[in-house]
């Protein structure tokens, strides 16, 4: 592995850690607001939701929308409302896409 490369990720590791070390000292030893807890837990939700939205809104194929991507979605936000479980949505929106791309 080139010797810059290696820096790179120890560094950004570093950083990552030294980032979020702090806060995680600091919501340990105090208690957090209720308000405070209920916004995080949204974290997870809008991560997914920045990840996804994109790729399904905005991926184009010579101008033209993907159904693979769009049917992804349909079929995913189908399992999340179903199972409340973003990890369930995920794996059934990856499992559609390669079977769409192995069978069509």
């Amino acid at each position: 592995m080139n010797e810059s490369i290696l820096i790179t990720i120890v560094l950004m590791g570093l950083i990552t850690y030294l980032t979020r070390f702090p806060l995680l000292v600091i919501s340990s030893r105090i208690a957090l607001p209720a308000w405070l807890k209920r916004g995080l837990m949204m974290v997870p939700i809008g991560v997914f939701t920045s990840l996804t939205v994109p790729a399904l809104f905005f991926h184009t194929q010579d101008g033209r929308w993907s159904e693979e991507y769009l049917v992804a979605g349909i079929v995913s936000l189908a399992v999340g409302l179903w199972k409340r479980q973003i990890v369930y949505s995920l794996l059934v929106g990856i499992l559609w896409i390669v079977l769409y791309r192995n069978l069509f």
